[in-house]
């Protein structure tokens, strides 16, 4: 039986690790969109339990909007620290 090596989750095992230990928050709201993306493709999201489209559209949702605004503020405080930067 032959195991498929699953570089791009060593890659972002990684990058979560550095992202700690750098304090990045700006890192999960990349790792949020990476999981918003496909989960809109495929129709279903997982969240503690696999939450489907068709069956449950209001909890799909909910996960989905959260997740997308979570992405966008953790953005924006990356705007935020980048500017600090430039305005004293």
């Amino acid at each position: 039986m032959k195991t498929s090596l699953k570089w791009r989750t060593i890659i972002a095992l990684i990058l979560m690790y550095i992202a700690l230990l750098l304090n990045w928050e700006w890192i999960w709201g990349f790792f949020l969109l990476i999981w918003v993306i496909p989960d809109l493709k495929s129709g279903t999201t997982f969240f503690i339990e696999p939450i489907s489209k068709n069956k449950n559209p209001f909890v799909f949702w909910l996960i989905i909007i959260s997740w997308g605004l979570m992405a966008i503020y953790s953005f924006y405080l990356l705007f935020l620290t980048i500017s600090e930067l430039f305005y004293f």
